[in-house]
């Protein structure tokens, strides 16, 4: 008898001995496993920082850049900033914001009066404010980033083919002699724009505010002009053969297009026929 009970006493605790062990060594994995998430966090954390401060630099290496006096060099700033975009996405809009300043800076009133009188109007932009504007015309995210400020800027002669300048604010801009085939101006702001001989065909200016601009002689067969706003721009010599002239608010005073006919009451244009 006493020996049964020695024999089922060892036995209790070889199983207490087991079971120490087994909870012994599940601890020491766990231990060790939430040393490693600890210290894959704490490295994970320190990565994001010097990520960050690659950021920092780069952004403001290429700020420098915008304000040298040497061509290639702001070329490169605004180069710069492209790839800045694409690496770092959270900065997208500051970014935006910068290459849109510079743009304003360099063609708009300020530039202006920085220049003397007698210089005439350039042809065309700078080769850096090109560049800046085809940057911003192509950047990563552009369903996020729309409101665009280029208010006041001459973009006289500016190539901006197929550039997404969607709800871009464009109030005074100078677009005389631009080149924006398909280029995406869906509900931009235009009002009292400049587009004398611009070639927009193609173009989508759905929604567009158009209101007082100046479209003599601009070239708009085949645009998407629907539920744009015309009132009160000058239309002499615009072409419009093929353009979607859907609901467009027509000012009352200029001849409207063949093939559509203006409602007397709200100024919008309905399709009469096939033709236009």
């Amino acid at each position: 008898m006493w020996a049964v009970q020695s024999d089922s006493s060892q036995l209790k605790r070889h199983d207490l001995h087991q079971t120490v062990t087994t909870l012994v060594g599940i601890v020491s994995v766990l231990l060790v496993a939430a040393g490693l998430f600890y210290t894959n966090a704490a490295n994970r954390a320190q990565q994001k920082l010097a990520e960050q401060g690659q950021v920092t630099d780069r952004f403001g290496t290429a700020i420098d850049q915008l304000g040298s006096g040497n061509l290639d060099v702001r070329l490169g700033g605004v180069y710069a900033l492209e790839r800045l975009m694409h690496d770092a996405s959270g900065d997208e809009a500051n970014i935006i914001e910068v290459l849109s300043a510079y743009i304003r800076d360099h063609t708009g009133n300020s530039a202006a009066l920085s220049q003397p009188t007698t210089s005439p109007a350039p042809p065309h932009p700078s080769t850096d404010v090109q560049a800046a504007l085809t940057v911003l015309g192509r950047r990563p995210d552009p369903a996020s980033h729309v409101r665009i400020d280029l208010t006041w800027a001459d973009l006289t002669g500016a190539d901006l083919t197929v550039a997404n300048l969607a709800h871009a604010d464009l109030r005074e801009a100078d677009l005389a002699g631009g080149y924006l085939r398909s280029t995406d101006l869906v509900g931009a702001a235009l009002r009292n724009a400049d587009l004398t001989g611009a070639y927009l065909r193609y173009a989508d200016l759905a929604g567009a505010y158009l209101r007082y601009d100046n479209l003599t002689s601009a070239n708009l067969r085949s645009a998407n002009l629907a539920g744009a706003n015309l009132s009160g721009a000058k239309l002499t010599g615009v072409k419009l053969t093929g353009a979607n002239l859907t609901n467009v608010r027509w000012p009352s005073y200029a001849t409207v297009p063949q093939g559509w006919a203006r409602d007397g009451d709200s100024g919008l244009l309905r399709r009469t026929s096939k033709r236009s």
